[in-house]
């Protein structure tokens, strides 16, 4: 039977407060309300007795701390009530008829005042003052349970970045937004509208977010190619096997947090791991990695599985293994396939752990022999605070840490996490600068010493380990927060292969919505709250041999090195990090944002004050500079899920076409004589005005081809990515190859990642731009190398320019370097910050001395939304002045993601160029 929806006006779940908060005071206390809290005071009561007459040592736990007030004023209120009835009249024949239960109940209270006051006054847990505290420390809020730590956490110095950068590209994070993923009314009473249903996210969004961040971690454009590069990447620095993919029988583990699911079946709405998320996960494993299911171990150790994620997952991939706290119980779903709980296993638990400090880590030192047996391991946590000091509708404790990330998602690896809830608890032993065991976790050579790959889930976020789905009201979110029941979700999902970067920016964004986040309802409590100590963790992390707590850390008989790198963005509106800042010297961290999806429509603005109304994140001001389309004349291509290319003339499109092909336009040329000359990944070809193929290069099996120039009209010049790569002159006439030459590449069969362009130069020379060799090289027309320069951020394109520098596109800048490699100009998204540039790709001197600078957008893992899409391109000053923004994404002009933009102001022969002796 459905629970009917409230009829009074719904204020947050995750604060306390009448629904009435307008009433008379007087008012809010009806009969049920009485009954209400005299049974909370009863069953407070007997909880604190069952477990801490026992045991006294108990009366320091959170439950205990939390309970004793609750008992102690049910007691003072039983025995004051006893004492006024026992002196009126009525009572007094009470008395005479029930005068055993009377004496009874006088000793009863007796008792347990004693009890409790001996439990204050004998130092088992509760000093002086404790268990009564009416405000968190360094607050003005009261709070109903006995906070005894401080919620002021800030950011420390920004930018300035502690420890080694790990990842393919070191300390990226990649932050992917979709607000359609998630659909949710925010009806949290109901049990049967759960955020985790089908009906309230949507499984393609939530798969097209995995696709973009994994893409944009590793610098790749196929899902496949991207865990390519992770599994390439990990078994080089951490097995030291080069080259060396997944390989066949090599287990996968995938930790999840289901920290809410303490029993078999879940119906609640609290935070738990997204089962679309999850499936997201294992597809990719299975499709794109090509990891056999049976190698799939999805797992919370401490936890149950949940049904919907069993039934999600087995549905499509029956094979895939599933360890939790307990074997298969009888209420859990079966597997379709085999008609009982294959696959659902519980932890065998053997010794994998050890710590680096203290004692008393028994149970803490054993782990799933399932997870002790994987390969690979998958951080997968979510974007939640763990700890909240207010009394609110979730109950439960305040928590013991500050924030639930990949930090503290091993807490699930083992089997005695409460041996380890003192050491993470600011009132306990997370004193500043204290041994953290979330270090000896993340170095374990068992558990984070295995992981490939960390993601945090930020579909529904929530505020501490207990929590209801949480609205941000803040940028880039701009969520509605009143009232709770509305459909505006944080949405996200970030990825890096670093997990002390990833925490860090996890860490950062939540602090940016406790800001401007008070609820008017409630006495403009804040919504969230970061407490104490939060980064201590991360510091440890970053630099474990000079460690802030002086521990000496030390997995698997050696010295804990750096984990990741640990910093703080500049600010909250422009999200910048160090290597956001200076691509090229930065250190530290560089944040990816990818505002996927379209926007929802705003709400109407609230009466409140504190109310914030969502609107879409903005890609660029509402009014561009230039004249839009009229600008210039200009051809333009672009890799989209089409391969168009456009020439606009007069300010309106003069001339389109669509390949029929299956890959990607990377390059393209507007010949003099009409003529277009492009590279499709799959083939060269050229093609007439009027649409007709004249010439046209098949790429061989296992090869791919970007780049592709002009020599004259009858010869062009491309680089074949392949084993080997090859640099081919043919000669489109005869079809002949006239030279050809071998380039070296890092990574021979990772393909798809060698090249995308390379230039010809006035002196017949050839500019390539190595993308896995990180490094731009000259060639002559022989093969030999004439002059290089390495690029550590990265390279996408290399274009010569008449002065004989090199204009650099790569690592999210635009260079400017000359012959002896130093850089006379540069740019960078923070020198126009108010214009997002998600993914460089070509730059063009422009003969007014302007550069012109394409931003390609990602339309494979979803639509673009034209009123939140980026620019495509800019044309910026010397001075890096924008004087120009393209931003063309609706008809009659929608030209989509932009790879390559030819000006035609002005006749040009682009072909009319050599290469060595051929002209």
């Amino acid at each position: 039977m459905k629970r009917p929806a409230p009829k009074t006006h719904l204020v947050s779940p995750c604060d306390e407060t009448s629904a009435a908060a307008d009433e008379p005071r007087q008012a809010r206390f009806p009969l049920w309300g009485k009954l209400t809290t005299f049974v909370v005071g009863l069953a407070a009561l007997i909880w604190f007795l069952i477990r801490v007459i026992p045991k006294p040592s108990r009366a320091s736990y959170p439950c205990q701390r939390a309970a004793f007030p609750l008992a102690s004023s049910f007691v003072i209120g039983i025995t004051g009530l006893l004492t006024a009835r026992f002196a009126a009249r009525r009572l007094r024949q009470l008395l005479a008829e029930h005068r055993a239960i009377a004496i009874a109940v006088g000793a009863f209270a007796f008792v347990v005042t004693g009890i409790c006051w001996t439990v204050i006054t004998t130092g088992t847990g509760l000093a002086a003052g404790e268990g009564t505290a009416s405000t968190v420390p360094g607050s003005k809020f009261p709070s109903k349970y006995p906070v005894t730590s401080k919620y002021d956490w800030a950011p420390g110095t920004p930018n300035a970045p502690i420890g080694i950068a790990r990842g393919i590209n070191p300390g990226r994070v990649v932050w992917a937004r979709d607000p359609l993923a998630t659909k949710w009314s925010g009806r949290w009473k109901l049990d049967e509208d759960q955020w985790w249903t089908d009906a309230n996210t949507d499984q393609t969004r939530v798969d097209g977010l995995m696709s973009a961040v994994l893409q944009q971690l590793t610098s790749t454009n196929t899902n496949e190619a991207a865990w390519q590069a992770i599994f390439r990447f990990y078994n080089e620095k951490s097995r030291g096997l080069a080259q060396r993919g997944y390989q066949a029988g090599e287990i996968v583990a995938v930790k999840i947090n289901l920290n809410n699911t303490e029993r078999a079946s879940k119906a609640d709405n609290l935070i738990d791991a997204s089962p679309h998320m999850v499936l997201a996960m294992v597809r990719q494993l299975v499709k794109e990695a090509h990891v056999p299911q049976a190698s799939i171990v999805v797992y919370d150790a401490r936890r149950y599985l949940t049904p919907v994620i069993l039934e999600k997952v087995w549905a499509e991939y029956p094979e895939v293994r599933f360890v939790q706290q307990d074997a298969a119980d009888a209420s859990q779903p079966k597997n379709p396939a085999y008609g009982d709980h294959h696959g659902l296993e519980g932890a065998d638990w053997v010794e994998g752990m050890a710590y680096s400090a203290g004692s008393g880590y028994d149970k803490a030192k054993l782990i799933p022999r399932q997870i002790k047996d994987a390969t690979y391991l998958i951080n997968f946590a979510l974007l939640k605070a763990h700890s909240y000091p207010y009394n609110t509708k979730e109950n439960g404790d305040e928590g013991q840490t500050a924030i639930t990330m990949t930090g503290k998602n091993h807490f699930g690896s083992i089997k005695g996490t409460p041996e380890l809830h003192a050491d993470i608890n600011t009132a306990k032993k997370a004193v500043k600068g204290a041994y953290s065991p979330m270090v000896d976790l993340a170095a374990s050579p068992n558990l984070g010493g295995k992981t490939i790959l960390y993601l945090l889930d930020g579909l529904y976020c929530g505020r501490k380990w207990k929590s209801y789905p949480l609205h941000f009201p803040n940028p880039p979110f701009n969520n509605r927060v009143e009232p709770y029941e509305n459909s505006d979700w944080p949405a996200s999902l970030l990825a890096s292969q670093d997990g002390v970067a990833l925490d860090s920016v996890g860490l950062n964004i939540l602090y940016s919505q406790t800001k401007n986040n008070g609820d008017p309802i409630n006495d403009n409590l804040p919504r969230i709250l970061i407490r104490e100590n939060a980064d201590d963790y991360l510091f440890e992390m970053a630099d474990p041999q000079h460690a802030p707590s002086k521990t000496n850390y030390v997995q698997g008989g050696k010295p804990v090195t750096s984990l990741g790198v640990h910093e703080y963005w500049d600010n909250d509106a422009t999200r910048r990090y160090s290597r956001n800042l200076d691509p090229v010297n930065g250190k530290g961290i560089e944040l990816i944002y990818l505002p996927l999806g379209e926007a929802k429509t705003p709400a109407p603005a609230a009466t409140t004050e504190n109310t914030a109304t969502a609107k879409p994140a903005a890609a660029a001001p509402a009014v561009l500079p230039g004249k839009g389309l009229a600008q210039h004349d200009f051809f333009y291509a672009g890799e989209a899920k089409e391969e168009r290319m456009f020439i606009v003339r007069d300010g309106k499109i003069a001339w389109s076409y669509t390949h029929p092909g299956k890959g990607e336009i990377s390059d393209a040329v507007l010949l003099s004589n009409g003529n277009i000359l492009f590279a499709h990944q799959y083939g060269v070809t050229e093609i007439t005005a009027d649409k007709k193929v004249v010439w046209d290069h098949e790429a061989p099996a296992n090869t791919e081809i970007h780049t592709a120039q002009p020599i004259g009209l009858d010869r062009v010049v491309f680089v074949q990515n392949g084993d080997p790569a090859k640099l081919i002159v043919i000669n489109k006439t005869t079809g002949n190859i006239e030279r050809e030459f071998v380039l070296p590449v890092k990574n021979p069969a990772s393909v798809h990642g060698h090249f995308r362009h390379a230039r010809l130069t006035e002196a017949g020379t050839i500019l390539v731009a190595h993308m896995d060799l990180k490094k731009v090289s000259e060639y002559d027309v022989t093969g030999k190398e004439l002059w290089s320069m390495e690029t550590p951020a990265g390279i996408w394109s290399a274009t010569p320019l008449k002065n004989g520098n090199i204009l650099l596109v790569g690592g999210k800048a635009v260079r400017e370097v000359n012959r002896n490699k130093e850089t006379v100009w540069q740019w960078t998204p923070a020198d126009t910050p108010e214009y997002q540039m998600p993914s460089l790709q070509l730059a063009t001197r422009l003969p007014n001395g302007n550069t012109l600078i394409n931003s390609w957008a990602n339309q494979w893992s979803g639509t673009i939304d034209p009123a939140t899409a980026p620019v495509q391109a800019i044309e910026i000053t010397p001075e890096k002045k924008v004087v120009w923004a393209l931003r063309s994404w609706i008809a009659p002009a929608d030209l989509g993601p932009s790879t390559t933009i030819q000006i035609l102001d002005e006749p040009s022969a682009p072909e009319r160029v050599r290469f060595g002796d051929i002209k």
